[in-house]
């Protein structure tokens, strides 16, 4: 009996990563992103002014995640698309966000394909998402911050 059977790696290692569904992860393109996202919550902002938010944005966004949905600063993270290379696929594979809320970011959703009206929800790659205005748009109007609301608590609490 012959106990010197080998197997070449050549021929192994194609049918490990098709049996195993091995991806690598791609970190060659950097994502800074406020935020520790402790809750895996992920918000995307299209701002080409500031590095994420102008104050008054900032501030209307910290009052949404404080007194709305009973989080901090440390459960999320903010990352300003127009600053980042990161396309929508990168971003998912990188940070593994449960929830993510696309604040405006138009132009990123036609690129990614994803068609959502506004405050819709949905469910991508196992994430659940929702597609906001900019925030901007909930300053001064209170009728489309009663409905981003309700988006939010169907999303959070439901």
């Amino acid at each position: 009996m012959n106990d010197n059977f080998k197997i070449d790696e050549a021929f192994l290692l194609p049918l490990f990563d098709e049996l195993y569904g091995v991806k690598e992860t791609d970190f060659s393109i950097q994502i800074n992103p406020f935020g520790k996202g402790n809750h895996k919550l992920l918000m995307l902002s299209d701002c080409k002014t500031h590095a994420y938010l102008p104050e008054n944005e900032f501030e209307l966004l910290n009052g949404i995640i404080d007194k709305g949905l009973k989080k901090t600063q440390d459960d999320y993270w903010l990352l300003n698309i127009a600053n980042e290379k990161a396309n929508f696929e990168q971003l998912l594979q990188q940070l593994k966000p449960q929830h993510l809320i696309f604040w405006g970011c138009d132009d990123f959703l036609n690129n990614a394909r994803i068609n959502l009206a506004l405050h819709q929800q949905a469910l991508l790659q196992g994430v659940s998402v929702l597609k906001a205005g900019s925030l901007s748009d909930y300053l001064s109007d209170a009728q489309a911050k009663g409905k981003l609301w309700l988006a939010l608590k169907k999303m959070f609490f439901n």
